[in-house]
């Protein structure tokens, strides 16, 4: 039997899953609170795309549970809703809680959205929530003595309890993760080392806050609950530190690390968030954070121009995110994902430029390594820029999100610019910094764009590098052929190995009708000479090298040619180059 059954729904949709499947931490910090004080709570995540209320049911009458809670954000707010339309014909006795970002920002306008629920948790869920079960295994029900809790009387007014008291949030055990979950095959990397947030973003939850309250850990509890998820993880040696402030106090990130190294050498590897303010008075630790197993790091760029960066309230000046971008590159991690948000405060097509030109230059000075995304600005609940719009030179269209999913679709305007051309603009950003990544490719070395390779088979991270290549015919068999399967680059087989290797075009090659072409990584076609369409032709994978030099000497066409061998190694190194062409040493 269990007290309640807490669920994670996860957003999907045909043409974009927004969520993944990670876990929700914070259910399983309340599962852990609430079994130390007698409380049994299990954790459920589902995809929206499930068969949720039948599922729910059948959790319920095998657990005889009648308590239940679901975490809501801007995206699962109407699936839950829609379950609770249904769960309630078939249970009227159940009682329900939300929590969670979307509650937490506005608990009224969730309660009033998500109907049947009987309270909503703002904040922290672990006190409330515990309180909440425990008074009605005992009978005695009371929100006015719990604080944090949001619902309506009997009256159907509204009515808050008041604010939590911050806690030491020591005082919260890590949750234990596999001891609660009710799925399976999760994998659970993730580790919150603080709760907080010194900044104050305009379109931030944060930001509306009067007082910005971080709170860390002891770097003694981090380490434990490092020890223990890594203790649990399976093949994939890989953790995620899910706090943006993680490295704001260096003398703790400094311990974490030299624990990441003493004790696993370095081969664990993580991801964590980083605010450039914070970075940028800390670069020293990169070399550090680097040896520790660092191999990405995700970073708020937002705009390239000051005036919005200044208006978004982010602290930040766009020399220090190109500083801190280049000083993360000259340090060896491997990947920095940098967002920028299209059609923000402000936005007018200078402001865009901005950003398009900082963008790509960003990709310039650390090629290879930094990753440019972008996403539509989303109102979110809570934030100052959802509540006073016109401050930010904003009209909201869609306040509620119902177009799409969050940063996909556009939900406002602003004043110089429409929602079509905002939408246009997206796709312009996303083109420009697609052909600049394309660019830079070519000029990647096979160890760089290897490393990519490496992250995504070993840690299922797909870097946009990754991708890339990917897109591209002959560097998808080039990497694919190198990484998995014992083949090699010219660059990498001695005179000896050379003479009895066999080479293996890449791709086909194609015609215009006239002629042979070769497409240089997708960004232009070139006409081969007959030697060189030659070599490509008889890299097929069937004869070595010094049998294609035979063949060739033997022909009339090439006759002329008084150091044949010697011109052929040239167009396979011209073709190495171009990752054409890639080679088998041995069978």
């Amino acid at each position: 039997m269990l007290d309640a059954i807490l669920f994670q729904i996860s957003t999907s949709y045909i043409h974009h899953n927004v969520r993944g499947t990670e876990p929700s931490l914070g259910l399983y910090y309340i599962a852990e609170y609430a079994n130390i004080n007698n409380i049994n709570i299990k954790v459920k995540k589902y995809s929206s795309s499930d068969p949720i209320i039948s599922d729910i049911v059948s959790l319920l009458d095998k657990h005889k549970c009648r308590i239940i809670g679901f975490s809501v954000d801007s995206e699962n707010l109407w699936t839950i809703r829609r379950i609770m339309i249904n769960l309630k014909k078939d249970y009227p006795d159940i009682f329900v809680i939300i929590g969670g970002p979307q509650v937490t920002g506005d608990p009224q306008l969730a309660l009033k959205r998500i109907p049947h629920v009987n309270c909503a948790v703002v904040g922290e869920g672990e006190r409330p929530v515990t309180q909440i079960i425990k008074q009605i295994k005992e009978a005695r029900l009371d929100y006015q003595q719990i604080k944090g809790i949001g619902y309506f009387n009997e009256n159907n007014q509204y009515c808050f309890t008041g604010s939590q008291n911050l806690v030491n949030i020591d005082e919260y055990p890590y949750p234990k993760r596999k001891e609660y979950t009710l799925d399976e095959n999760v994998i659970f990397d993730q580790i919150s080392t603080g709760r907080g947030c010194i900044g104050k973003c305009a379109f931030c939850y944060e930001g509306n806050k009067k007082e910005n309250h971080l709170r860390l850990r002891s770097v003694e509890n981090v380490i434990e609950e490092i020890d223990y998820v890594i203790s649990n993880l399976q093949k994939q040696k890989f953790i995620t530190f899910l706090d943006d402030t993680f490295i704001i106090n260096p003398d703790r990130t400094e311990t974490i690390c030299n624990h990441l190294i003493n004790k696993y050498n370095g081969e664990i590897k993580w991801f964590c968030e980083a605010r450039v303010d914070i970075l940028i008075k800390n670069l020293h630790l990169l070399p550090l954070m680097k040896r520790a197993g660092l191999i990405r790091v995700q970073l708020g760029g937002e705009s390239g121009n000051q005036r919005v960066l200044d208006a978004y309230n982010k602290n930040m000046q766009t020399e220090q995110l190109i500083t801190v971008v280049d000083a993360l590159f000259k340090s060896g991690i491997p990947s920095v994902y940098i967002n920028f948000i299209i059609g923000g405060a402000f936005e007018t097509l200078e402001t865009f430029n901005d950003t398009v030109e900082l963008a790509k230059k960003l990709l310039e000075i650390a090629p290879g390594c930094a990753e440019v995304g972008s996403s539509l600005f989303s109102p979110y609940v809570g934030t100052p820029m959802r509540n006073n719009p016109e401050q930010y030179g904003i009209k909201l269209l869609d306040k509620d999100i119902l177009r799409g999913p969050d940063g996909f679709v556009t939900t406002i305007e602003t004043n110089e610019l429409n929602e079509q051309k905002i939408l246009q603009l997206k796709a312009i950003f996303d083109s420009e910094v697609l052909e600049k990544r394309r660019y830079l490719l070519q000029n990647l070395s096979n160890e760089l764009i290897l490393l990519h390779y490496k992250l995504e088979q070993e840690y299922s991270m797909a870097t946009d590098w990754y991708s890339q290549c990917q897109s591209i015919e002959p560097y998808k068999n080039y990497f694919e052929s190198i990484s998995h399967y014992d083949f090699c680059s010219l660059r990498n087989l001695s005179d000896e190995e050379l003479q009895i290797s066999v080479p293996h075009r890449t791709c086909q090659p194609v015609s215009d009708g006239e002629c042979y072409l070769r497409n240089v990584a997708s960004v232009e076609f070139v006409k081969n000479s007959e030697l060189e369409n030659a070599v490509l032709f008889l890299s097929s994978g069937k004869i070595s090298f010094c049998e294609i030099v035979d063949i060739l000497s033997r022909s009339d066409k090439f006759k002329h040619i008084s150091n044949l061998e010697s011109a052929i190694l040239d167009i396979y190194k011209q073709y190495d180059k171009e990752r054409l062409v890639v080679w088998k040493k041995s069978l």
